[in-house]
């Protein structure tokens, strides 16, 4: 007959080995008094947890945490251990509460860098806590001065470039002379300040080569911008260097569908990994809205924010999505949401003038106009946005045609090459000028334009032909 001992030393074992199915048959088979140890239940739990029977391993995480509190002698399973796994199965339920939960009652003493950076990124998209995901990333950094990712996420948080090196230490600098570069890169593009942000990671590609990692940053810095014929052929360099990278395919498939290449995002969403489970679903979203299958698209986007709450790709093109239905006040409170988690996202900003100017809510949406001018600072695009609220005011007013040829004017000078501006102004100075010659004139002010600073292409500017649609 085998002994508590053995018992607990063979559950381990066949779980260390691979055999998962084998170790959770084992657990089946025996009493429940010959599985009692807490190391027994540990290993037991986490075989279940890789055939992916999170309940049952949940309760099984319990029973071991019950039997920790009697039993301090099994030093090798501690309760750090215990409820790690436990936020593993929790996540892995979508039940970003418990796993909260299960993090938070690890004791300060005992968190790993492992630990301070699951709780910073569910403090951050779970419940919106900012003040505690900095200072869980910014724990993850002092240990671990390269650990980009919270770094990356610290200059999302609004932290300055500063407060990040004040953390490290000056020989990270001397060994890793690229580091300072990522550093401004990141906080360049924390403040939507793109053009500098791709000056940054251009300098660390020149030293250390190309890299899919540097490129997907550009291409989202181009997106930023509305320049997205040139997003699309830097994501594409990014993708074609390496197959199996995917990192914010999402991001690359709204692009695909604001230049509506319908062919170009079906054969992308064909070689999607399933590792991208949410991003996938992003994907493939765009690729219904495309297709004008709104309700598919719906559902996708809403089993991506289910996986990934609070991810603002995701809640993006539910919002598109809704406002192509016309659901226009659900549409609303999710580019509200978005805007709140990314104050630099034009699209949200787009989204919620669009849906105001369908309401007629005018002065409302020329507000929420102006808005995007201030998180999108420097961008032509925003400029625009607030001309064209402004011009749709029903009434005929010289003063609001005034303003609104204002805005474009200054859209122009940041982006001579938008067409859409020129001829919105067209229409404004001879509606202003009923005398041929004076609208004429001020059509050929239009020449001091530096026109030269960038050839226009047509896929590559979101204003050239129906901008306006979402």
């Amino acid at each position: 007959m085998l002994c508590v001992k053995p018992t607990r030393e063979y559950i381990q074992n066949l779980y260390e080995a691979g055999l998962y199915r084998s170790a959770e048959l084992l657990g089946g088979v025996l009493p429940k008094n010959r599985i009692s140890a807490v190391s027994s239940l540990f290993y037991l739990a986490a075989a279940l947890q890789q055939l992916q029977r999170y309940s049952q391993a949940i309760e099984k995480l319990y029973d071991a945490l019950l039997l920790l509190e009697h039993d301090k002698q099994h030093v090798s399973i501690t309760e750090c251990d215990i409820r790690w796994l436990l936020y593993q199965c929790y996540h892995a339920l979508h039940d970003y509460d418990n796993a909260l939960l299960s993090l938070q009652q690890i004791k300060p003493k005992s968190r790993t860098v492992q630990v301070y950076m699951a709780l910073g990124n569910l403090y951050r998209r779970i419940g919106g806590n900012k003040k505690d995901a900095v200072e869980c990333y910014k724990e993850v950094v002092r240990t671990q001065p390269l650990a980009l990712e919270a770094i990356e996420n610290l200059m999302e948080l609004g932290q300055s470039t500063k407060e990040i090196v004040s953390l490290t230490t000056e020989t990270m600098f001397g060994k890793f002379d690229w580091l300072i570069d990522w550093i401004e890169g990141c906080a360049h593009k924390a403040r939507n300040e793109n053009v500098h942000a791709i000056a940054r990671y251009n300098q660390i590609i020149e030293s250390n080569g190309h890299s899919s990692h540097l490129l997907v940053k550009i291409a989202c810095c181009y997106d930023n911008m509305g320049k997205y014929g040139k997003a699309r052929e830097v994501f594409e360099a990014a993708y074609k260097k390496d197959n199996n990278f995917f990192e914010c395919a999402g991001i690359y498939a709204s692009v695909l569908h604001k230049l509506e290449d319908e062919t170009t995002l079906e054969r992308f969403c064909i070689n999607m990994k399933d590792g991208r489970i949410v991003e996938s679903y992003i994907c493939h979203s765009y690729l219904s809205l495309l297709k004008e299958d709104y309700s598919r698209a719906l559902l996708l986007s809403d089993k991506a924010i289910e996986i990934k709450p609070r991810y603002p790709p995701a809640l993006t093109v539910r919002g598109m999505v809704l406002f192509r239905m016309n659901k226009l006040t659900e549409a609303m409170v999710t580019f509200r949401q978005v805007i709140a988690l990314q104050p630099g996202c034009f699209e949200a900003h787009k989204g919620m003038v669009m849906s105001l100017l369908r309401y007629e809510r005018h002065k409302e949406a020329v507000v929420a106009a102006k808005a995007s001018v201030k998180r999108c600072p420097g961008q032509a695009r925003a400029f625009m946005l607030v001309a064209y609220a402004t011009s749709r005011y029903p009434q005929e007013h010289c003063k609001l045609k005034e303003k609104a040829k204002d805005f474009y004017l200054r859209a122009l000078s940041l982006d001579p090459t938008i067409e859409e501006a020129v001829c919105c102004l067209s229409n404004i100075y001879i509606s202003l000028n009923p005398n041929l010659d004076s609208a004429l004139n001020g059509l050929h002010s239009l020449d001091s334009l530096d026109t030269q600073s960038e050839s226009h292409s047509e896929s590559e500017n979101e204003f050239s032909s129906g901008w306006v649609n979402l």
